[in-house]
């Protein structure tokens, strides 16, 4: 096996949250399934997310000066698998997956536990991918949210007492 290999292996025991970045460029939207998203500061409020140089998302993002976060619920493995899946093209509406628009004109993915909208806040290319970070300008989350995880390349859930 390669380091790369390895490295891959490793990682996969790290267990993380699904998210969904989603960002609407001049009527196309666009979003990508990813699980590198963390918080990054709270004052302000920013977080940021990690997306592949290959990938067009990191330009829409640049281009658009915005973007949102999809926290996935534990029944959405169907909207994280069609926003992981390649070859798609920007659109006009979301129609694989439901969603709903923000009062920031971005859309999220509709049933999320949680979404948080974000202006354009800087982006710093490292290694094949650019991290995007974000100043937060609207946040919604449910309670009785679940979260869908993501665990040794596969999707799981918790137990909640």
């Amino acid at each position: 096996m390669s380091l790369v290999d390895d490295f891959k292996d490793a990682l996969s025991s790290w267990a993380s949250g699904v998210s969904v970045v989603t960002t609407n460029q001049g009527g196309l939207l666009y979003g990508l399934t990813v699980s590198s998203f963390a918080s990054l500061s709270l004052d302000p409020p920013l977080v940021l997310v990690c997306l592949n140089n290959g990938n067009r998302l990191p330009e829409m993002i640049e281009e658009s000066g915005g973007f949102a976060v999809s926290i996935l619920d534990r029944g959405q493995e169907p909207a994280s698998n069609y926003f992981a899946s390649r070859g798609r093209e920007p659109t006009s509406e979301f129609t694989e997956v439901e969603g709903h628009w923000t009062d920031a004109g971005i859309p999220v993915v509709g049933g999320a536990m949680a979404w948080i909208v974000c202006t354009l806040h800087n982006s710093i290319e490292q290694g094949d991918h650019t991290i995007v970070i974000g100043e937060v300008v609207e946040a919604s989350s449910d309670p009785e949210g679940k979260p869908l995880l993501y665990f040794r390349r596969g999707y799981r859930g918790v137990e909640m007492s």
